[in-house]
């Protein structure tokens, strides 16, 4: 009811064109999938929605494995950090984008605050095509920084301390122990982690709808954005080309959730 009908549903209106009010009218086969591949924006549109998607994805994967890996040592205030770094899990996408749109405001957001008391000038965060992007995608990687920290945080402590023990007593830093000993064991996370972040970054949409709406110029919309302008965001409804983008990005998260299980064998093989 809730998966095999709206996908087969979505599939079936998508070859087929709407009326005014987005009722299908008259099926057109192919006609909606050539009409989306060879309009003059898709091959932006793509480029756009894999770029926000590896960007957010780096950022939230780098980052919660460098404090997870800090963490591992008997720091003081250690649980402190473990709960604020975990917050970021509990936030819906709506309300991180909300405090993103705060800090990348002209002129009195958070940032220029910060650069102007250095005597610098911070670019159009939202206005500028390049600066819009790392915007969407640094208030992406916010939001998926707590699911990563806690997925790395229980693989570090996963470790036999033996393990570490063994590295310490062959002369191993600390450094060397945490990416020559602990990240090679740690692999099958980090390989969970950056297929689940890529597919969560595709599906991006509440960080453009209240950051950008999806511009300056188109710069910052993906695909689920450009569904939702196609569907519901303007006075015609297209269900009939807006399906055919979520039939594309079925296919595209299917297509890499069969890799990641292909890689995952190989590193647990490894």
């Amino acid at each position: 009811m809730f998966l095999i009908w709206p996908v087969a549903r979505t599939i079936q209106l998508s070859g087929y064109a709407s009326d005014i009010v987005g009722n299908p009218t008259r099926f057109v086969g192919f006609g909606n999938y050539v009409e989306t591949v060879t309009a003059p924006g898709f091959g932006r549109l793509v480029v756009v929605s894999i770029v926000i998607a590896l960007l957010g994805m780096f950022l939230a994967t780098f980052t919660a494995l460098c404090a997870a890996l800090l963490l591992r040592s008997r720091l003081l205030g250690r649980g402190l950090f473990n709960v604020i770094f975990s917050l970021p899990f509990a936030y819906s996408a709506a309300s991180a984008s909300a405090v993103f749109a705060g800090l990348f405001a002209p002129s009195v957001g958070v940032w220029d605050l910060i650069l102007g008391s250095f005597g610098a000038e911070g670019p159009n965060w939202l206005g500028d095509p390049y600066a819009a992007v790392w915007a969407v995608a640094c208030a992406t990687a916010w939001y998926e920084f707590g699911f990563a920290f806690l997925v790395l945080t229980a693989a570090v402590r996963a470790v036999a301390p033996e393990i570490i023990e063994a590295a310490q007593l062959d002369g191993a830093g600390g450094f060397r122990t945490a990416f020559e000993v602990l990240v090679p064991i740690m692999r099958p996370s980090i390989l969970f982690l950056t297929v689940t972040q890529t597919i969560t970054g595709l599906q991006t949409f509440a960080q453009i709808q209240i950051l950008t709406r999806g511009g300056p110029g188109g710069a910052t919309t993906n695909f689920v954005y450009r569904l939702y302008q196609l569907a519901f965001g303007s006075g015609t409804p297209d269900f009939g080309r807006a399906s055919v983008l979520a039939v594309m990005l079925i296919i595209l998260v299917a297509g890499i959730t069969a890799l990641q299980f292909r890689l995952y064998g190989r590193a647990e093989t490894a």
